[in-house]
C-alpha cells in the first residue's frame, strides 16, 4: 500500500498529528500529501536524524525482517528478541507511528497490524543501508548474453519448455499482438462462469510466447487456472489493467476500449514497456523482504549499465542479516533469478550475461529511475501532427517489413490490412486478398492504405503493389454483411405503440415484418434506455461494443484483474489510536521510585520482583557483576529446589544467571532511564 492510499483512510486528526510536528511542518504547504512529505529523500533524511535510537533501531529492523509486507507488534519482539526489549519496540513503533512512517491498521476482530508504505521503502533503504553496487568496469566483449534457456540452468527445476524463445521485443510486442487478435474478434463472449471460451482463447494467443510458468514462478497466484494458462492469463491481466478491455453491461463479454488502446500506442516503446514493468512490479509487492530490497537496489542501477549479481546478492544479505537468521548466499541467488529476474529477461526489461563462464551479470534495458513516466497521461486521440518518417520496407512479394524503430502505432495500422508473418526484432507483414477485404469491410480505401505505405516506406512501393491494391478494392462485392440487431415485438399492438412514441420512432431503423425493427449498432443502447422510459424491459442478447466514457486508467487505481493482489492490508480500517509513552508501564506509581533511580543491591526476594516486573513490562535490566555494568533482556525467571535463575540476553548471547552471579541492579524503563543502555549500545555500533 502507498501514502496515497494511506491517506484515503487515515483519520484527519491522525494526519493533523503527523503534519503538525516541526519537522514536517518546515517542508509541508497547505496541499501537500503525505506522499510527497514522507518519500522526498530530503525530507527523509531530514526526519532520519530527528528518530530516536530506538526508532531508528527498530525502523531498520522493520526493514530487515519484514519490508512492506504486514506484521504484528509481537512478531517484531520475536525478531528482536536478541537485540532489543519489548518497550523498546513498542517506544519505537510509537514515535514511528506518530511521525507517519510506520501505519497501524485494525482487523475486523480488534488485532492490530502494522505496515510500512511501499513509496517509501527505497529511500529508507538509501538512509539506513548505504549500501551501493557498481557499474562492470571491463570491456562489454568479456560478457555472454544468455538466452532464455541459459538462464534455466542456473535455477533448479524449470522445463525444458519453460526455456522456450521467447518474443526478443518484449512484454509491450506480445500485449500489442494480443490486442491485434481480440480487435479482429467479431465478439469475446464469456461463458456462464465469467471466462473467455478456450478456442477463442487460443485464437488470441496465438502469436505469444512465454515461459508457461510465467507467473506461478514469481509466487502470484490468479483466477481461473483450471481455464487460462499462464501466459493466456498474463495477457489479459495487462489488457484489464491498462483498462484496454472491460466487461459489458450484462458481464457477458469483453468489449476493448479502443481509444485508451490507441492512447497507449502513442507512447515511445521504453513508455510502453515502462508501464507494463509498473504493473508487473506492484502484483509483487509487498514482496518477500529480500526481494524487497533487491528489487530497491536494482532500481537504483542505471540503465543500460553492466552489474554483478553477487554483489548485489550481497548488498540484499547485508540488509537482511539484522535479524541474525542466516540466508543462504546460493539459495538467495537462485530465488532471485527465479521469481524476479528470469520473468524480468523473458519481458525484455533486462538482459542477463556471464563472465568468461562464471560470474552472472544484468543491466536494464528501460530505465527505472524513469518510473514515473509509467503515469504519463498519453494523448487519447492518435496524434497526426508529427510528418511521416520512413520507417517500413514494401517488398514485391506484398510483405511489409518494419525495422525495430517502427512504432506499435504504426504497426497497429498496418495490421489493420496484413496478417502478421514473423514477430522478430523485425516484424513482417504480409499483404493479401483476404486481408485487404478485411480492411475494406471496415471502410479503409485502397488509396488510404497506399497513402500510408507512401508516406513510411523507406523506398518507391512496387508498382505491382499498388496496382493490385486498386484491383482489389474494384472487385469488391457489392453485397457485404452488417452486423445489426433486431428487435421483436411480441404484438404488432407493441410495435404501433413505439412507432407511435416520437423518441422511440427516431431510433427504429428498417421495420420487418408487421412486429419487428432493425436497430443500427450505434443505436441499440439509446433504443434500450426508451423502451425502459416506456415501461418494457427488452431481453437483451446483443453483444455492444459501445465504449466507455472513463478516462485512460491511473496505473494508481488499476482495475480489478485475474491475479490476486498481495496487498491484503488495504481490506483493513486504519488504527487511529496513538498511546501515550507512560501506558507501556501501566502502575509505574506502585513501584519504588528506588528501583528506576540508581544501582543498589537489594534482597533476594526484591531481586525476583523486579525481575519479574521487567518481564512483565519487556524492559531491561541494569546488573552489576564483578565491577562490570551488564544490560540484560529478561526471558524467564525459572525457580527450583535448589534455587533460582535469570535467564535472558545480553549482546546477543543467552546467559542463566543465579542471585548470587551479580551484585547491584536497577530496572531501566525504555524512553524513562535508559540513557544509559543507549551510550553502551552506541559503543557497540548500530544494529
Amino acid at each position: 500500500m502507498k501514502y496515497e492510499h494511506v491517506e484515503r483512510k487515515m483519520p484527519g486528526s491522525l494526519r493533523e498529528v503527523i503534519i503538525r510536528q516541526p519537522w514536517c511542518a518546515a517542508f509541508s504547504t497547505t496541499n501537500s500529501t503525505l506522499g510527497e512529505v514522507l518519500t522526498s529523500p530530503a525530507h527523509i533524511r531530514e526526519l532520519s536524524s530527528e528518530l530516536t535510537w530506538d526508532e531508528r533501531r527498530t525502523l531498520r529492523l522493520v526493514m530487515s525482517t519484514f519490508g512492506c509486507q504486514p506484521f504484528t507488534k509481537e512478531r517484531l519482539e520475536k525478531e528482536a528478541v536478541l537485540q532489543m526489549a519489548g518497550a523498546q519496540i513498542s517506544l519505537g513503533l510509537w514515535g514511528l507511528r506518530r511521525y507517519g512512517v510506520i501505519v497501524a491498521f485494525r482487523k475486523s476482530w480488534g488485532d492490530q497490524l502494522l505496515m510500512l508504505p511501499e513509496d517509501a521503502f527505497a529511500v529508507w533503504q538509501q538512509v539506513l543501508f548505504p549500501i551501493s553496487i557498481n557499474p562492470f568496469k571491463g570491456s562489454e566483449s568479456q560478457l555472454e548474453p544468455l538466452s532464455s534457456g541459459e538462464i534455466g540452468e542456473y535455477v533448479g527445476g524449470i522445463e525444458e519448455e519453460e526455456s522456450r524463445q521467447i518474443n526478443p521485443r518484449g512484454l509491450a510486442q506480445q500485449l500489442f499482438l494480443f490486442m491485434v487478435s481480440c480487435s479482429r474478434q467479431p465478439a469475446l463472449p464469456l461463458t456462464n462462469k465469467g471466462t473467455l471460451h478456450k478456442k477463442l482463447i487460443h485464437k488470441l494467443t496465438e502469436h505469444v510466447s512465454l515461459p508457461k510458468r510465467i507467473i506461478t514462478m514469481s509466487g502470484l497466484t490468479y483466477a481461473f487456472t483450471d481455464v487460462y494458462n499462464e501466459p493466456a492469463a498474463l495477457m489479459l491481466e495487462l489488457a484489464l489493467q491498462m483498462g484496454f478491455v472491460y466487461k459489458n453491461e450484462w458481464g457477458n463479454g469483453f468489449l476493448i476500449h479502443h481509444r485508451n488502446f490507441e492512447a497507449w500506442l502513442q507512447g515511445t516503446y521504453e513508455q510502453q514497456q515502462l508501464q507494463l514493468y509498473h504493473i508487473w512490479r506492484q502484483a509483487l509487492i509487498p514482496a518477500p523482504v529480500w526481494l524487497e530490497h533487491g528489487i530497491a537496489f536494482m532500481e537504483r542501477c542505471t540503465s543500460q549499465q553492466w552489474y554483478s549479481l553477487n554483489e548485489l546478492t550481497q548488498a540484499i544479505l547485508a540488509c537482511c542479516s539484522i535479524s541474525r537468521k542466516t540466508m543462504d548466499e546460493t539459495s538467495l541467488q537462485e530465488d532471485l533469478l527465479m521469481v524476479w529476474m528470469k520473468p524480468l529477461s523473458s519481458f525484455r526489461f533486462i538482459e542477463l550475461a556471464q563472465e568468461q563462464g562464471e560470474d552472472l551479470w544484468f543491466k536494464w534495458l528501460i530505465n527505472p529511475q524513469r518510473i514515473e513516466d509509467a503515469n504519463l497521461d498519453f494523448e487519447r486521440e492518435p496524434s497526426r501532427k508529427n510528418k511521416s518518417t520512413a520507417t517500413l520496407y514494401v517488398q514485391p512479394d506484398f510483405e511489409v517489413l518494419l525495422p525495430p524503430d517502427a512504432s506499435l502505432y504504426l504497426e497497429w495500422r498496418i495490421a489493420m490490412f496484413s496478417d502478421l508473418v514473423n514477430s522478430d526484432i523485425v516484424r513482417t507483414y504480409r499483404l493479401t486478398k483476404e486481408s485487404f477485404q478485411r480492411a475494406l469491410d471496415h471502410g479503409l480505401k485502397s488509396a488510404e492504405v497506399i497513402q500510408l505505405l507512401q508516406d513510411n516506406a523507406y523506398y518507391e512501393i512496387p508498382e505491382q503493389v499498388i496496382i493490385t491494391l486498386e484491383q482489389w478494392e474494384e472487385q469488391k462485392d457489392k453485397l457485404y454483411m452488417q452486423e445489426v440487431t433486431l428487435l421483436r415485438c411480441q404484438s404488432v399492438e407493441v410495435a404501433e405503440a413505439l412507432i407511435r412514441n416520437e423518441k422511440c420512432r427516431m431510433l427504429l431503423g428498417e421495420r420487418i415484418g408487421d412486429s419487428h425493427f432493425i436497430i443500427s449498432r450505434e443505436h441499440v443502447k439509446d433504443v434500450t434506455k426508451c423502451l425502459e422510459a416506456m415501461g418494457f424491459h427488452p431481453n437483451q442478447i446483443a453483444n455492444m461494443s459501445v465504449e466507455k466514457d472513463d478516462v485512460f486508467p491511473s496505473l494508481s487505481q488499476p482495475a480489478a484483474g485475474l491475479c490476486y493482489s498481495r496487498d491484503t492490508i488495504q481490506l483493513y480500517e486504519i488504527d487511529p489510536y496513538l498511546p501515550q509513552p507512560e501506558e507501556h508501564y501501566p502502575d509505574i506509581q506502585q513501584i519504588p521510585a528506588s528501583w528506576i533511580k540508581e544501582l543498589r543491591d537489594y534482597h533476594a526476594s526484591t531481586r525476583k520482583d523486579m525481575i519479574r516486573k521487567a518481564i512483565e513490562w519487556k524492559s531491561v535490566l541494569q546488573l552489576r557483576k564483578e565491577g562490570r555494568d551488564c544490560f540484560i533482556i529478561p526471558r524467564m525467571l525459572r525457580e527450583d529446589r535448589t534455587g533460582w535463575i535469570l535467564e535472558g540476553w545480553e549482546e546477543y548471547q543467552e546467559i542463566a544467571w543465579a542471585s548470587e552471579d551479580w551484585n547491584e541492579m536497577k530496572l531501566i524503563l525504555p524512553g524513562i532511564n535508559d540513557g544509559g543502555v543507549r551510550e553502551k549500545e552506541e559503543t557497540l555500533g548500530e544494529l
